[in-house]
């Protein structure tokens, strides 16, 4: 038997042993991560109680060397799947697994299909070319990271390998600094939803009997050359976003911070809770980075060797998505054999790579030809359609090289706003909303991206001209132009993926805005505060209070419950009118209005997306919320293209669905009505989301997933447990990190993520971290060892 297949049997067995034996077997023997190999004698690994590795090291290089060690042994898995994703190599791995495409309303598409999509993006060649525009540090903190990965690699035995490399049976590739840019730039695409949404968007430009549903920045204009999109690749995207459990589309976040005035330290006081698709591993890896130049606490992803959002003994930052449009589609004019384009009055050559593609479980890799063009130098895909949709390209930011990777190393070394500031030149995708301040007390905002310019290009158009050079983009704009505020009289700034501000600069203009609803929760809490507190931060985090759901039922509820007929309606409202609009799990009116609130998208919206296109309402409010803001505006104005047989009688209608669906669903008793029994968390692995018989026997044997867990709060409340609208009410993303940093009181900083540290669902720091997440808690935010700190075991 080979050394994988034994250490697969081995597995096995001790698997089952530890669920059919629970208690014999913690007696008898403990999981333990396999330990480091022998590192260079620069470098200090310590961990925390809760696995948290504090990393500190002498130089650049050192210092990515012991976070790529203490990373491959945390989360191996996690880095090899998301490099493979942005490679376009899943399925050889996996195998061409279906995407469960009946929600969808799709063809039968897999992971090669989605392989051969990710592949067209070029994610990797421009990685490279990334690497090229690096400094020496930047360049020596890839490589050192690449040399720690492999070195715990070559030093692992197999059976030490992650189990699910094990029950697999490969061994990863060797780690190379470019693999860190790649995810750095899958995680940009994840971030932007102009790829999934427009397709969606430009079946509602066509038909101008649905312009009220589209999203308020995107009124609807004529196209000039037609609202033709091929559906397939943004559907695909979007199905594999879904299945995959990755993040977005329609992710938001929270950030905020108060001046020094509004705090009780008399120092900033800043938040920070980023809303991504929550899973297991959890997608942020907490880690503290030391050398002699900086020292920094904070959040990174699985495979990027630098913190993202966090804290130094200077300053403090959070970001949050800037939901902007940085990608277009562009109609192709092709010759009649389709190996031309016409561009600027001639013909280019459409560029060909021929691309291998492997399948788990076939012995011949598959080849497909991808296809490419130019849109002003950068090498742009040609999509996939049928053949009788027109020929379409596609434009992302990403498709050229950026340093962005020097942002945060900028960031680690910055002492003040200023330096802060400058970093943040460097950051090109994902476009973020960064909050900083520091311990001198100034506060700021920046608006850090690259965001294209399109003179000729107005809100609205959702596919532009390939041959016309007024439809080419023309530069991004300047930094001095994109938004920022330091030190705004108010004394605190709050963003929540809402519009930047009302004079946007016609880049800007359009973006996937979230609903305001978040914001302006925030905006009403903060303006009151004088003395905050980390301890009163941290209650708001978890605040549930809904200001969409006080809006819709004030607006339709109130009016129409005087003259309700409908027993049943009549008896929804008054538990309606009587309610506070908190989003509690023990909620049995927050149960109700959502089945209202269902009940309404059913009968009113629904039927008029349907009649268009079969799927088009499963598609358009799979977006998460891009539709909300367009719905609720025409809910609440009683727009007549959502009330055709009036108001009061929709109204009283959706009451009695409601009434009935939740005595249908929580039983008779309406006291007994909770919203936690509707609107649950499960966190899931990704081998633990399959339906068939192996891969719930799996996620049974390795216990993959956690939950159900009731959860409070929904998708428009200040703590955001987000679920489809299409799939009520399975929580889907959330706050998958918190964290909270008052530079008076530095020790009373604190952060949480929902999951743990490790990887590996054996470890106790797989979920650890979760009960806690779950109670609004926190853990203490260090930026040095305690003294629960242990020195990490290294190998012999």
């Amino acid at each position: 038997m080979s050394g994988m297949r034994l250490a697969r049997a081995t597995l096995l067995a001790s698997a089952l042993g530890r669920r059919l034996l629970p208690q014999a077997w913690r007696l008898t023997a403990r999981w333990k991560a396999p330990p480091l190999a022998r590192l260079p004698a620069g470098i200090a690994i310590h961990r925390d109680e809760c696995g948290v590795p504090f990393v500190e090291a002498g130089t650049l290089a050192d210092l990515g060397h012991g976070l790529g060690a203490v990373m491959a042994q945390d989360r191996l898995w996690q880095m090899e799947t998301m490099r493979r994703l942005a490679g376009g190599r899943l399925a050889e791995v996996l195998g061409d697994r279906p995407l469960r495409p009946a929600r969808m309303h799709m063809p039968g598409s897999g992971l090669l299909a989605v392989d051969r999509l990710y592949r067209s993006l070029r994610m990797y060649p421009v990685a490279r070319q990334e690497l090229a525009l690096l400094s020496a540090d930047g360049c020596r903190l890839l490589q050192g990271f690449a040399e720690g990965v492999n070195g715990w690699l070559s030093s692992c035995p197999v059976n030490s390998l992650p189990p699910e490399c094990l029950l697999l049976g490969f061994r990863p590739e060797p780690w190379r600094p470019e693999d860190s840019l790649a995810i750095g730039k899958l995680f940009g695409w994840l971030l932007s939803l102009a790829f999934p949404a427009k397709p969606i968007l430009a079946r509602l430009h066509a038909a101008p009997e649905v312009h009220w549903l589209l999203p308020p920045e995107r009124p609807g204009r004529p196209a000039i050359v037609g609202a033709a999109i091929p559906a397939r690749p943004g559907d695909l995207d979007l199905a594999a976003r879904m299945a995959l459990g990755l993040t977005g589309p329609g992710m938001g976040s929270n950030n905020w911070v108060l001046a020094g005035s509004r705090t009780a330290s008399g120092k900033p006081l800043l938040c920070n809770d980023p809303h991504l698709f929550f899973e297991l591993p959890a997608i942020w890896y907490p880690v503290v980075a030391a050398t002699p130049e900086f020292r920094v606490a904070g959040g990174t992803l699985p495979g990027v060797p630098l913190v993202l959002l966090g804290r130094t003994p200077h300053l403090a930052w959070g970001c949050t998505a800037v939901m902007a449009d940085d990608g277009d589609y562009y109609r192709e004019a092709l010759d009649p054999g389709g190996v031309r384009y016409r561009r600027h009055g001639g013909w280019e050559a459409i560029e060909i790579e021929e691309e291998a593609f492997r399948v788990r479980g076939r012995k011949a890799a598959a080849r497909f030809p991808l296809r490419y063009v130019r849109h002003e130098g950068v090498q742009c895909p040609l999509l996939e359609g049928l053949p009788e949709e027109p020929s379409v390209s596609y434009r992302w930011v990403g498709f050229e090289p950026w340093p962005s990777l020097e942002a945060f190393l900028g960031a680690a070394r910055a002492r003040d706003v200023s330096e802060f500031e400058t970093a943040m030149t460097h950051l090109a995708l994902p476009a973020q909303n960064v909050v900083v301040a520091d311990t001198a007390g100034t506060i700021a905002y920046f608006c850090s991206g690259r965001f294209p310019r399109r003179p000729s290009i107005r809100p609205g158009r959702p596919i532009l001209d390939g041959t016309e050079p007024a439809d080419a983009w023309q530069g991004y704009l300047d930094r001095e132009e994109q938004p920022r505020a330091i030190d705004p009289p108010a004394g605190f700034l709050v963003t929540a993926n809402n519009r930047l501000r009302p004079d946007l600069p016609s880049p800007l203009r359009g973006g996937f805005w979230e609903p305001p609803y978040r914001a302006a929760r925030l905006t009403g809490i903060l303006v009151e505060c004088r003395q905050a507190t980390a301890a009163e931060m941290a209650r708001l985090q978890s605040d549930v209070l809904s200001l969409q759901a006080l809006g819709l039922v004030s607006a339709l509820v109130r009016p129409a419950a005087a003259d309700l007929q409908n027993p049943d309606a009549r008896q929804a409202a008054q538990l309606l009118l009587a309610w506070d609009g908190r989003m509690e799990r023990g909620s049995a009116a927050a149960a109700l209005y959502h089945l209202w609130y269902q009940a309404l998208l059913g009968q009113c919206i629904r039927p008029r997306l349907e009649a268009m296109e079969r799927g088009l309402f499963t598609k358009y409010l799979s977006t998460l919320h891009l539709a909300v803001p367009a719905v609720d505006r025409a809910l609440a104005q009683g727009d007549p293209g959502c009330f055709p047989r009036g108001i009061a009688a929709a109204v009283e209608a959706c009451l009695d669905e409601a009434w009935r669906e939740a005595r249908a669903r929580l039983g008779p008793d309406s006291s007994r009505w909770q919203w936690g029994l509707l609107h649950r968390l499960t966190l899931r692995h990704a081998l633990g989301r399959g339906e068939k018989w192996p891969a719930r026997f799996l996620t049974w044997l390795f216990r993959l997933n956690r939950g159900p867990y009731p959860c409070d709060g929904d998708g428009m409340t200040i703590n955001l447990e987000a679920f489809l609208l299409t799939q009520p009410f399975a929580v889907m993303a959330g706050p998958s990190y918190r964290q909270i940093v008052d530079l008076g009181r530095p020790e009373e900083s604190c952060w949480i993520v929902a999951g743990g540290v490790s990887g590996d669902p054996r470890s106790v720091h797989y979920d650890d971290q979760i009960d806690p997440w779950l109670a609004g808690e926190y853990r203490p935010m260090r930026l040095s060892p305690g003294p629960d700190c242990a020195r990490a075991p290294r190998m012999l």
